[in-house]
């Protein structure tokens, strides 16, 4: 167990300005980002901490609880606060070189985390499909049209118009029929999965999560004051019956189940009517993440979880026929910057009847709003077409870019990875080969898992992989790496493949890989 000597760190290391908790977990922030504090270990308490930077505690102790919160740091009860092993993938360290001698000030926190140019990036669109011109067009009507009061803020669900065009989406191409009142439009899609989770559970409940499953998930959940419960996924996503055996007192499950993150599979129906057969008895809910779901290759996309729990009309159901689900359990999130472009922060979560109330005030409370001029012009963007029209121009690209990293993956890599079956989603996962070590390599911690040593050796030749451990709850989780693909064309998959192949070659070797 490692833990830290001396004092860590001091509020002039690197930056100036904003609070001093502020201050604090900037520089917190930056001393894990850049390996100054190492994954693994322990952070002094922070009556320490406090003490050894002339802070008050509260102040130390708010710091440290929003780095937990983001996923940076986790407490072990007994032992004290720690730098999680696999940081999410967002938050991973850099490789740490010697400065130049003619660096005057340390690097700043953003040029020591991943650029998302960098393949193989996961989860990022690819902007070279967007109709640059269509949407340029509608955001400029919106920006003529729109008088100056409609820019002081949206309404409390969104901007109506949008609300509108998405139920009509969502239902002609997912078969989800919801009334635009159901609808809320929110500022990208943690804020809407904040929003559902702290909706659907209160403090205390326990929360099926998927695993391996997107740390972001389980960070918020743990923000909420609630207790993730990881339950095992595979080919055909989380498991109902196991979740009963691990928590049969959860109040909600977190789910990808229309494309697992990060393995890309999709959910069998047997398991979608299980988990909403389970929340019905439990008296639970569901939140169903659909942030990748659209996009399907082996298979037509799924029916929502949120389609399949309706039969019809329910007494007293005000918003009509178009709402009538068989218990409402499902809360159903989806949003644009995987679709259109990373830079979108628009996300939409629809909402059960029962809880529309209380949704429309903790929008209001925490002022959750999205860029009204955005909201006109995807609404604009979604009425004329432009949306699905940008949907199959994308799955067609997607699809080319899928077949070059399989085909790369069977001629280049060395028997040292191999490819997991995936039919959905802009990434895929592949496996290291059992047994796997890497060499000792200068400059990278010996006590690294693989997938994460690999990641810091193939960071120096331009490659930007994510370890598949650090989707897992558990330190013992499956190693391999998660390639996102969609943003990169062929030839950049082809030279980026090539030269992960000669990372492979330079420390860990191998035979053919498998598909």
């Amino acid at each position: 167990m490692k833990s830290r000597r001396g004092p860590l760190l001091t509020l002039t290391d690197g930056g100036e300005g904003g609070s001093l908790q502020q201050r604090l977990f900037d520089r917190l922030r930056h001393a894990i980002a850049t390996g100054v504090v190492a994954p693994g270990e322990r952070l002094p308490s922070t009556r320490t901490l406090a003490r050894d930077m002339g802070l008050s505690r509260n102040t130390a102790v708010a710091a440290i609880e929003r780095l937990t919160a983001e996923g940076y740091l986790e407490s072990r009860v007994g032992s004290g606060t720690f730098v999680v092993e696999n940081l999410p993938p967002d938050y991973a360290p850099a490789e740490v070189r010697a400065p130049s001698p003619r660096a005057q000030s340390p690097a700043p926190v953003e040029t020591a985390l991943p650029s998302p140019t960098l393949p193989f990036r996961p989860g990022i669109a690819a902007g070279d499909q967007l109709d640059i011109e269509a949407w340029r067009r509608v955001l400029s009507r919106s920006w003529r049209s729109l008088s100056a009061r409609a820019l002081e803020r949206d309404s409390a669900p969104g901007w109506r118009p949008l609300r509108v065009a998405l139920a009509s989406f969502l239902e002609a191409s997912r078969g989800l029929r919801c009334h635009p009142d159901q609808i809320l439009i929110l500022p990208g899609r943690a804020a809407a999965l904040d929003l559902a989770v702290g909706l659907a559970a209160s403090p205390g409940d326990r929360v099926w999560t998927e695993d391996p499953g997107c740390p972001l998930t389980q960070a918020l959940v743990r923000r909420l004051g609630m207790t993730p419960v990881p339950v095992p996924a595979d080919a055909d996503g989380l498991d109902p019956a196991k979740g009963v055996a691990l928590a049969p007192d959860a109040r909600l499950a977190v789910v990808t189940a229309n494309c697992q993150m990060p393995l890309g599979t999709v959910m069998s129906l047997e398991r979608r009517q299980a988990l909403l057969d389970w929340a019905a008895r439990a008296d639970a809910h569901v939140i169903e993440d659909d942030g990748d779901g659209g996009f399907t290759f082996e298979t037509r996309p799924p029916a929502t979880l949120i389609s399949l729990d309706r039969v019809g009309d329910r007494p007293g159901n005000h918003l009509g026929d178009r709402t009538a689900q068989r218990n409402g359990r499902v809360l159903h999130v989806g949003g644009f910057e995987r679709i259109l472009y990373p830079g979108l922060r628009i996300a939409y979560l629809v909402v059960p009847e029962h809880l529309l109330e209380r949704a429309l005030e903790m929008r209001a409370l925490f002022e959750l709003h999205a860029p009204v001029v955005e909201q006109s012009a995807l609404a604009e963007f979604i009425d004329e077409g432009h949306l699905a029209s940008h949907l199959r121009r994308s799955r067609l690209t997607y699809q080319e870019r899928r077949e070059t990293l399989i085909d790369a993956a069977r001629r280049l890599w060395a028997g040292a990875l191999t490819l997991t079956p995936a039919a959905a989603g802009l990434q895929m996962a592949a496996k290291l080969a059992d047994g796997l070590t890497l060499k000792t390599v200068p400059g990278i911690s010996p006590t690294l898992a693989p997938d994460m040593a690999l990641r810091q050796a193939a960071r120096a030749r331009s490659i930007d992989v994510t370890p598949l451990s650090s989707f897992h709850a558990s330190r013992g989780g499956t190693q391999g790496l998660v390639l996102g693909y969609a943003a990169f064309p062929p030839p950049l998959i082809l030279r980026a493949a090539q030269r992960l192949a000669e990372t492979l070659e330079a420390h860990a070797g191998g035979t053919a890989c498998a598909y």
